[in-house]
């Protein structure tokens, strides 16, 4: 009998290293400095999740309760009016006095060996996992991101909320990993002569405290960074190399993947697929037959994975609504009746978000004014990714904000003369910008688009400076473009002090969570 077992253990545990040992090759073929760079990001999100209290990760709520359904049932919820969370749930947020936490930076919740003890009373009692799955702020999106983080919710060693809550958490720091490590093999393509450069970019994204502040929670946000950088890596992968069956498969499914993360993904697809097209008219010269082929795979990668889901969400889970729903909220007219938007007021609201609104030629064309007293570019973007914490109800000092500010200005001109001294390796890239500044407004153009419309049915400022994270690759080779406008002798030292200055920058944010919840 035990000869049998052991027959049968070695059978399994042969077929798992025959599993897993792809995997491996292609983790060893990675440089020993990007595998640094995930797991010091990994361990840093991971720290952070710790820090940050269960559901203090703006919509964490939402995300964990659509996460929580689909784990219970196998599908996503329902788009029903009716109250979306489980009682277990329900319970938790009770317990952790949550509505009181969130909105007000005077309280701090729940932090006694009596109160802990009352959370467990409750929880215990109240351990019921499936609600009626109604409509909250995620459940118009795809389940891609939910459907994972089932499985971490299953892994659990108890069925604990708090305990599923940490190991879906831990699922959410490794998308985050991933994410810098695709930032790293994204420089490692575009600076292929410079190896700390790429070292120094992914890096300065590992510490970024707002992305490791999204990274520690369960957020569906963080599967939408992760695929945004590879495809962003992928396609500069494929821009270099040359087209292959392979990478356009690649670029597809990577495709793929961000459009079931989230619909802010469909905002990238354009500039993606001119990317897609522009790499496969490059490959004529090996066949055009050959080149229209590859393109083919690459659009049928991307297209299969969302057909089946579409196919799937209104035969199988009637959904019709969410989806529609969703899709209004990135596609659609610009509302109707009461709240009606015109293309004028959108164009208004979407320039003042980035660009200056009161220039002398632009005086007569604006209607509107939507940003009274601030200047977004500082306040809502610069500012927001320097450190808007919990449900954006606390901060850094105002000197930190005023301090980052000139920085920005220092490293904007070396950043310019970078540029300039970069432009002989730039010149033979510039189809491939091009596809990426077409992603980049598009991402900038469904930001203005829906902030418009949220602000005309809710009264309520949309933007957060984290809608931007999709471009964090372009952060970290903006960073690299600054070091390199230093000689090449003192360039990897501005990079390392950059890198030092990210980490007491993201070591300051958790003090300051820190003293936010137990202080």
């Amino acid at each position: 009998m035990s000869g049998r077992l052991g027959a049968v253990t070695a059978g399994v545990w042969a077929r798992v290293r025959a599993a897993v040992a792809p995997c491996l090759r292609v983790w060893r073929r990675i440089p020993r400095a990007g595998r640094a760079c995930f797991v010091i990001a990994f361990v840093n999100v991971a720290i952070w999740s710790v820090v940050v209290p269960p559901f203090m990760v703006p919509d964490e709520i939402s995300h964990f309760g659509y996460a929580q359904y689909f784990a219970e049932t196998g599908k996503p919820p329902p788009q029903g009016p009716v109250y979306p969370y489980s009682r277990q749930e329900s319970a938790a947020l009770q317990a952790l006095e949550f509505g009181a936490v969130y909105g007000s930076q005077l309280n701090r919740g729940i932090f006694t060996s009596v109160e802990q003890a009352d959370l467990r009373t409750i929880l215990a009692a109240n351990n019921y996992p499936l609600g009626p799955g109604g409509a909250t702020t995620a459940t118009n999106q795809p389940p891609l991101y939910y459907a994972l983080e089932a499985v971490p919710y299953w892994l659990s060693p108890s069925n604990d909320l708090l305990t599923r809550l940490v190991f879906m958490r831990l699922l959410s720091a490794l998308m985050a990993a991933g994410t810098v490590l695709a930032v790293f093999l994204f420089l490692r393509e575009l600076v292929p002569h410079t190896p700390w450069a790429w070292t120094v970019g992914a890096l300065m994204v590992a510490f970024q405290p707002m992305f490791d502040f999204i990274g520690a929670g369960v957020n569906g946000d963080n599967l939408l960074y992760l695929a945004s950088a590879v495809t962003i890596y992928v396609i500069a992968r494929a821009y270099r190399r040359g087209l292959t069956t392979a990478r356009s498969a690649g670029i597809g499914a990577a495709l793929a993947v961000g459009m079931l993360a989230k619909l802010t993904f469909l905002a990238l697809v354009p500039g993606a697929g001119l990317a897609l097209a522009l790499l496969a008219w490059r490959a004529r010269p090996s066949g055009s037959t050959r080149a229209l082929r590859m393109l083919a795979i690459g659009v049928a990668a991307a297209a299969a994975p969302v057909a089946l889901y579409l196919l799937l969400n209104v035969t199988v889970w009637d959904r019709g609504s969410a989806l529609a729903g969703g899709l209004s909220s990135v596609t659609s007219a610009a509302g109707s009746g009461a709240t009606t938007v015109t293309w004028h007021e959108i164009f208004d609201y979407t320039w003042q978000l980035y660009l200056p609104a009161h220039l002398p030629l632009l005086g007569g064309l604006m209607n509107h004014f939507y940003f009274p007293g601030i200047y977004p570019l500082w306040q809502i973007w610069l500012d927001g990714s320097i450190g808007h914490f919990g449900w954006l109800n606390y901060t850094f000092p105002l000197w930190v904000y005023h301090a980052f500010q000139r920085l920005v200005y220092v490293l904007a001109a070396l950043g310019a003369i970078g540029l300039w001294r970069a432009r002989a390796a730039i010149r033979p890239l510039l189809g491939l910008f091009a596809c990426y500044a077409v992603m980049a407004l598009g991402l900038l153009v469904i930001i203005g688009y829906t902030g418009a419309r949220d602000l005309a049915t809710s009264q309520y400022l949309f933007p957060q400076a984290r809608y931007l994270f999709p471009l964090l690759a372009f952060y970290a080779l903006a960073i690299v473009l600054a070091t390199k406008a230093l000689p090449r002798r003192w360039a990897p030292v501005l990079g390392g002090l950059l890198v030092v200055l990210a980490m007491a920058h993201s070591l300051f944010a958790e003090t300051l969570t820190i003293s936010r919840y137990y202080g």
